[in-house]
């Protein structure tokens, strides 16, 4: 079976949102073995797992081992001073066609550019990771970007 590529791309009030990837046929409903919400935790980032650098723009990504997903994300401060703010969030979806259901999420604020990290999250069925982040005092450069559900 072939994968087809599905591309989406919103653009409205400063609000970007990105989906491109394979599409997944019937996904298997979600169990959700550990779920936590962090307010400001900041894991340890494998330095491979880095994000083409774009300025006040959040980058995420999911990394996959046997205990299960870690949402990541990044963003790149225009200068060293700038405060800036990034909020990861890992969603599953539970059974087909349901809504996302946010099950881990992390938020740091600090000055320059800025990685955080989720807690770790052990789920069956498609996950997408979002990434809201940007300069914290200019709440209208701030952006989101979302991963493929995988």
């Amino acid at each position: 079976m072939r994968a087809r590529i599905a591309a989406l791309t919103v653009v409205s009030a400063g609000l970007t949102l990105a989906m491109a990837g394979p599409s997944w046929a019937a996904p298997t409903p979600s169990t959700i073995t550990t779920a936590s919400t962090s307010a400001s935790t900041a894991a340890s980032i494998p330095p491979g797992a880095a994000c083409p650098a774009q300025v006040n723009r959040p980058c995420a990504w999911q990394e996959r081992s046997e205990r299960g997903v870690l949402g990541s994300a990044q963003v790149t401060a225009e200068h060293p001073g700038q405060l800036t703010l990034v909020r990861v969030d890992v969603k599953i979806q539970r059974a087909w066609g349901s809504p996302w259901e946010t099950v881990a999420s992390s938020t740091r604020l600090q000055y320059g550019s800025v990685r955080v990290s989720t807690p770790q999250v052990s789920a069956l069925g498609p996950i997408v990771v979002c990434a809201t982040g940007g300069p914290a005092l200019q709440p209208a450069l701030q952006s989101t970007t979302c991963t493929t559900p995988h």
